[in-house]
């Protein structure tokens, strides 16, 4: 497999050399997390690329695309790429008191340095706290989000957008200032998932923007129908989003990947009552409300 040309310049012109791995990639990150709550290849040695987007001393996330399903962590002492390398590595898949991971690292290889990260996925406060699986590895962002507890423990605090609340933890930064109660936050972050909880883990003072982020977020009605409805609810979109729909507690139902264009979503297996639906972008949030007979 082809990764990478260097150009060396010679007084006679440029001689192009090209650099082979000698491992080959045997699976998508997205097909060692098999987008399941646990990876269906535990214990089965895989190799993956992708690019580093956060690192300490003892691991690092990696993500080889933007968006759900497209990142991992990575237990590896022995290696210390920085963020923004891509790497090549080989190790053991495993579930780590439920967190996908890759550990017991066998082969490493730093393909290139200083590459631009994938993006960061907006993502409501309470998907991340009901439904953060998807997400789980990658780089993701809450928009204007209140601090309603500053003080959870070791810098940790509690985050919420108006549909609820997710933690914010202090693996790789610790928040300075702290977080301060009531104050509304914009942090982009990779997202952990330990003692039970999904946490997002911003990696140092520029993951964090302090106040109400201005013309960031777009919000806008979906004119949905039938409403009320029996088994589909029908709409269009301008971009590619995830739906996320919620009862009439806030409590997460179903999340589906839709893209843009007319969307059908089925909705035939909900219990009647009301629903809210969000369909959320990189840069919006459509919604709508209706009725399931």
């Amino acid at each position: 497999m082809l990764h990478s040309v260097r150009n060396f310049f010679t007084a006679v012109g440029v001689l192009t050399a090209t650099f082979v791995s000698a491992q080959t990639v045997t699976h998508t990150i997205a097909e060692v997390q098999g987008e399941l709550f646990s990876s269906p290849l535990i214990e089965q040695v895989v190799t993956i690329q992708g690019i580093v987007t956060a690192a300490n001393d003892y691991s690092y996330f990696i993500q080889d695309g933007s968006g759900a399903w497209n990142g991992i962590y990575i237990y590896d002492n022995t290696n210390l790429p920085t963020v923004g390398d891509d790497v090549i590595l080989e190790g053991e898949v495993s579930e780590y008191f439920d967190l996908t991971e890759i550990s017991n690292i066998t082969y490493f290889e730093t393909v290139s340095s200083g590459n631009t990260l994938p993006a960061a996925v907006v993502v409501e406060t309470a998907v991340i706290a009901a439904d953060g699986e998807p997400y789980e590895g990658c780089l993701v962002q809450i928009v204007n989000a209140v601090c309603t507890t500053p003080d959870a423990d070791f810098g940790q605090g509690y985050f919420n957008d108006s549909s609820g609340d997710c933690m914010v933890d202090d693996m790789l930064y610790m928040p300075d200032p702290a977080w301060v109660l009531d104050e509304y936050y914009t942090i982009t972050g990779v997202l952990n998932f330990s003692y039970d909880e999904y946490k997002i883990e911003p990696r140092d003072a520029s993951d964090v923007s302090i106040g109400m982020a201005v013309g960031t977020i777009e919000l806008t009605s979906i004119n949905l129908y039938p409403n009320p409805t029996v088994d589909v609810v029908n709409f269009t979109l301008n971009t590619t989003a995830v739906a996320h729909v919620y009862d009439a507690n806030g409590r997460l139902v179903f999340s589906n990947n839709v893209a843009s264009g007319n969307v059908s979503i089925d909705v035939s297996g909900l219990r009647a009552g009301t629903y809210r639906i969000d369909c959320i972008s990189d840069n919006s949030i459509s919604r709508a409300s209706f009725v399931k007979k």
